[in-house]
Parts: C-alpha cells; sequence; structure tokens
C-alpha cells in the first residue's frame, strides 16, 4: 500500500497535483471572461476620451466662430448706436419736429440694437446658423461683414441713420478724418474651423 502511495506522489510531481490542476482549470475558466471584461473598460474608456477631446475642439471651434461673427454683428450696432446718438447730440438747441423725432429714433434704435433682440431665435437657427438672406459681396462666399450688414435689424437702422444724416446735412465720411482710435481697425477674423486667415476669407460653415 505504501508502494501505491509512493508512485503515486511520484506520478503527481510529474503531472501535478489533483487540487493544482483542478484550480488552473477554474483560472483558466475565468480567464476569457477578464479579458473580455478588460477589452471592454478600455474600449469604453478610450471611447469617452476621444468623445471628451473631440468635444474639446470642437467647442473651442465654435467659440472662435461665434465670437467673430458676433464682433462684427456688435461693431455694426456701435457703429450706428454711435451715429444716431452723435446726431441727437448735435440737436439740443433745435426745437424742431424733426429733432424729436431723432430723439425717439435713438430711444427706439437703443432698445432694438441689443443683444437679446440680434441675436433673438427669430433671426437664428438652433445650430447658430443665420436665418436671413445673406448675399456674398464678392459673388462667391460670404464673410462676417456680409452677415453683418444682412441682419434684418442691421438693414433697419442703417437705412434709418442714412435718412438721419441727410435730414441733418451730415456726412458719415467726415467721421473718418478724426485723430481718434476706430473700432472698425480691430481685426475681425473670417469664420473657420482651422488655423485664421486674413478678415475677407469666406466664412467656412
Amino acid at each position: 500500500m505504501m508502494e501505491l502511495d509512493t508512485r503515486l506522489e511520484q506520478l503527481d510531481d510529474v503531472f501535478g497535483s489533483a487540487s493544482a490542476s483542478l484550480l488552473e482549470h477554474e483560472v483558466t475558466d475565468l480567464h476569457p471572461s477578464d479579458m473580455h471584461r478588460l477589452e471592454t473598460e478600455h474600449a469604453t474608456a478610450g471611447y469617452r476620451e476621444g468623445v471628451t477631446a473631440a468635444k474639446g475642439l470642437t467647442v473651442q471651434a465654435g467659440f472662435d466662430e461665434g465670437f467673430s461673427l458676433g464682433s462684427a454683428i456688435g461693431l455694426r450696432a456701435g457703429q450706428l448706436l454711435g451715429m444716431m446718438e452723435g446726431i441727437v447730440d448735435a440737436l439740443p438747441s433745435r426745437r424742431h419736429e424733426d429733432a424729436d423725432a431723432s430723439t425717439r429714433l435713438l430711444k427706439e434704435a437703443q432698445n432694438e440694437l441689443t443683444i437679446s433682440k440680434i441675436f433673438d431665435a427669430e433671426y437664428w437657427a438652433p445650430d447658430g446658423n443665420w436665418t436671413f438672406e445673406v448675399v456674398p459681396s464678392d459673388g462667391v462666399q460670404p464673410v462676417f461683414s456680409d452677415v453683418a450688414n444682412a441682419h434684418p435689424l442691421i438693414q433697419k437702422w442703417s437705412r434709418t441713420v442714412a435718412q438721419q444724416a441727410e435730414l441733418w446735412h451730415i456726412n458719415p465720411s467726415k467721421l473718418d478724418h478724426d485723430s481718434g482710435p476706430h473700432l472698425d481697425m480691430a481685426p475681425i477674423e473670417p469664420l473657420l474651423l482651422t488655423a485664421p486667415a486674413r478678415t475677407e476669407q469666406p466664412l467656412d460653415w
């Protein structure tokens, strides 16, 4: 009997004990599921990282585009308000019906040429694109100034300011000869998804 046990122990040394073989079998059975779980976790982590990185780039590009376009529109609105304020400031000594009308127009312009009115959903789609017609000045593709000038409120007050300038015999071009700083001298970048370029480059939505 002892001789049989000795032989079995020798066989265990060669092939491994039953308990060790069973343990190895159990580990082997768990291995495929562990690999699948790890692959899934890594794939999920990689997907999230990719989405986060892409989102960051998209948000930054969208911010750059929106900022540049908003600057162009805001600049034009500021110019129109400045013209109306200049006209009204020059009329305090005039007791005239037209002077009173100009004062009322200034208040109306101050009410309409605001951020909330200019960027109202009436003029902009949910994706940030404009819903009004824009005609490219070069006949090919619109640039920021084209979009700004095509905005319905900008068009309305551009006509009104022109009428007021004609009424009071004001030459807007004379304003270009003063020595003060001009807002329109600040560069306004075109709408781009890549590298910035010159102001008159077509918009690339």
